[in-house]
């Protein structure tokens, strides 16, 4: 097997996109004979993803099981892309509660999606004739993700890296901010790693909660 190799001649921002409780929420729904519920809901999310990319300059990369990864030029305006993932938050918050909640039978929670975002050059690697990028970036960003979890409300955060809140801050102070101390394994100092940690959304039962 061969694989062509080019790097991206700019930095993109990348973005990685998981649904909390997903596992929880597909073994519930199994349990019911449900599930179907839990494909229409995602196919909505891409749908709704897929609407927001035209015309503009970030692409759908992939679907990976339970969230996305989406690649942004690096000029993307940080306060559209901000706002998209706002959307994003509402509309997943809304086809949640039109599709699945009435059908569960257990408590699962938190219920949502967070993000990890990261800068940096990718290499596009052509392989079994599709398009993939491998990159330190897509490894930052997918970490940062997994390491939203320590916090006791998880949905509708983000964590980023120092170099990209430097690049996007003065354009997101809507959005509450806050350094933060994470363990990001596998990475270069990862055991002192000091992302910055946005909120994105609120919950409805945390719109007046000040908490970071």
């Amino acid at each position: 097997m061969s694989a062509k190799l080019t790097t991206t001649p700019e930095q993109v921002y990348v973005l990685v996109v998981d649904v909390c409780s997903s596992t929880a929420i597909m073994e519930d729904l199994l349990t019911s004979d449900n599930l179907e519920r839990w494909a229409k809901l995602l196919l909505k999310m891409q749908a709704f993803l897929e609407k927001e990319s035209g015309g503009r300059r970030f692409a759908i990369y992939k679907f990976v099981g339970d969230g996305w990864i989406l690649l942004f030029d690096i000029d993307f305006p940080p306060a559209e892309l901000f706002a998209l993932l706002n959307r994003l938050c509402i509309e997943y918050n809304t086809e949640f509660k039109r599709e699945i909640r009435g059908v569960l039978s257990t408590e699962v929670d938190p219920i949502g999606i967070n993000f990890g975002f990261e800068k940096g050059h990718l290499m596009q690697m052509e392989m079994n004739g599709k398009l993939e990028f491998i990159g330190r970036a897509i490894n930052i960003a997918a970490r940062l993700q997994g390491a939203i979890k320590p916090d006791p409300e998880p949905q509708g955060k983000m964590l980023m890296s120092k170099p990209v809140y430097e690049r996007v801050h003065s354009y997101i102070k809507e959005y509450r901010t806050v350094s933060v101390k994470r363990t990001l394994h596998n990475v270069s100092r990862g055991d002192k790693y000091r992302p910055v940690k946005a909120t994105i959304w609120e919950p409805p039962h945390l719109s007046g909660d000040r908490r970071k």
